[in-house]
């Protein structure tokens, strides 16, 4: 059998820029309809991960306040985007040290739009804060959450179980 001295060498040489081209577009239209979706999961991630976070730290300082017999105070810092805990000892707040209550950055991606308190107000800017009783009682708030591409989040301090009632859409604070 005879072996054609052109296909070694074609074999040797490697890809055409016309092969090259078409797997580089090919991989470029690939991408185009994957990353999109990509992005969007990322940020649902992100969403979830906040409210279970906040959610976490409600319950634990719902616990925490009656076992210590303290006064808790979360505080949403809304220019900041950051979550605090500290303990109320006479008239100042002691930042809470422990890993479980550190402060929490909210994602970039993820935005704390406005608090609302038990009277109603709600707080677009500055601090807003939801103090936990010893007594087993919370301050009943009302956090409403956003993403970049503007899905919307209601979450629900209820005042008597130290819960979370978590919605996904932007709800207004129910009459008593």
């Amino acid at each position: 059998m005879r072996i054609s001295r052109a296909g070694a060498c074609r074999a040797a040489r490697g890809f055409t820029l016309v092969e090259l081209a078409m797997v580089i577009l090919v991989l470029g239209i690939v991408m185009a309809t994957v990353m999109p979706r990509f992005v969007g999961t990322l940020e649902r991630q992100h969403l979830r991960s906040t409210i279970n976070i906040v959610q976490g730290t409600v319950r634990y300082l719902y616990a925490y306040a009656a076992l210590t017999k303290r006064v808790y105070r979360l505080t949403f810092d809304l220019d900041r985007q950051v979550m605090s805990v500290c303990y109320l000892d006479g008239e100042t707040c002691r930042l809470e040290a422990s890993r479980e209550l550190r402060e929490y950055v909210f994602p970039a991606n993820i935005r704390v739009l406005d608090v609302v308190s038990p009277q109603g107000v709600k707080t677009r800017e500055g601090e807003a804060v939801t103090h936990f009783f010893p007594e087993g009682l919370v301050e009943p708030s009302v956090i409403h959450l956003a993403t970049v591409s503007n899905q919307r989040v209601t979450l629900m301090i209820e005042p008597l179980a130290g819960r979370v009632k978590i919605f996904d859409e932007y709800v207004e604070q129910q009459g008593s």
